[in-house]
């Protein structure tokens, strides 16, 4: 108990540390990032209900970080130094967090755990769910997987394309978050491409409905064989036809659909492992739209790509180069 308390403690102060220096501009790239990722998680995480006590408790807590730099004598709030009101808002977010953080913990002091799937360039997975759930994995993608479904089945995509094939459970809502949307299901098929290297986050239903949503507002409810695409750049969507390249890689066909190059040069990275470079910038401007068998070796993939679009390739240590 004790060595479990002195963790808590240990984690508590790291915690405020990491906040304290991101506010600042202190922080690195590695806890930039990890406090980025962990206020994005919060989209695909279910409320907490907390009890009178508890929340009264956190009140407190908060109240005693931010009470050394207020001074209220006379009954009212002095005006305070630039310093000190950056001290004073470090302090409440930290608090915050790690109130939150020990709240949001299950009753056995553990927080919500995810296991993380992941496949390499050119690699497919099928991916079993402990629901009866299949999850089949395009190339270079990653998911995190709750491990507990109990109550609700969480996934985050995080990378990559993913076909779900749900099991119906109108008790467990089977929920994907994926870069601020949240697809809400009970029993399904449909395939999602929310790879990051891409402007476009694409939901593509084969059977049944599903329900899309941004922050709290729903976007639109999808059924067999609609498609929404959100324009990441612009927070624009429309709803349209299922489009076949959201299930042809599963068949071992790659189409690329009017790409920019420097998104089909990425998807080709995921799939055939070869990076695609040029100087030409009307080449950098082109659209690529190209289907592509999976199974060819990376230089025929980008001999065909290239004499669709009327380009000559070179290579040189392990790099292509597109020119006229």
């Amino acid at each position: 108990m004790k060595i479990e308390g002195k963790r808590l403690l240990v984690e508590e102060k790291n915690i405020k540390q990491i906040l304290k220096r991101y506010l600042l501009g202190n922080a690195g790239e590695k806890d930039i990032n990890a406090v980025d990722n962990w206020y994005r998680s919060f989209d695909s995480e279910a409320l907490v209900t907390i009890s009178e006590e508890e929340t009264a408790a956190a009140k407190q807590e908060i109240w005693e970080k931010v009470r050394p730099v207020i001074d209220e004598r006379s009954g009212r709030i002095w005006r305070l130094p630039a310093y000190a009101k950056v001290a004073a808002m470090v302090l409440v977010i930290a608090a915050a967090a790690v109130t939150f953080l020990l709240l949001h913990k299950k009753s056995d002091n553990h927080l919500i755990a995810f296991t993380t799937f992941r496949t390499g360039v050119g690699e497919k997975k099928i991916i079993t769910l402990q629901d009866g759930s299949r999850l089949t994995l395009d190339a270079a993608t990653t998911i995190k997987v709750q491990d507990d479904f109990s109550t609700d089945r969480k996934i985050t995509l995080q990378d990559g394309q993913v076909f779900f094939d749900v099991k119906t459970d109108a008790q467990r809502p089977f929920i994907i978050a994926s870069d601020g949307l949240t697809t809400t299901v009970l029993g399904t098929s449909f395939s999602i491409s929310a790879y990051a290297a891409l402007n476009n986050i694409s939901i593509g239903v084969v059977s049944g409905k599903i329900s899309v949503a941004r922050d709290t507002a729903t976007l639109d409810v999808l059924e067999k064989e609609e498609e929404l695409v959100f324009n990441r750049t612009s927070s624009q969507w429309k709803k349209i036809p299922l489009d076949e390249s959201m299930t042809a890689w599963q068949q071992g066909r790659l189409m690329l659909n009017d790409l920019s190059f420097y998104e089909m040069a990425a998807i080709m990275k995921k799939n055939f492992g070869t990076d695609i470079v040029t100087d030409d910038d009307a080449i950098k401007d082109t659209r690529y739209t190209t289907e592509l068998l999976a199974s060819m070796s990376p230089t025929a993939a980008v001999q065909v790509l290239a004499a669709i679009h009327h380009l000559k390739i070179r290579e040189k240590n392990k790099t292509i180069y597109l020119y006229k």
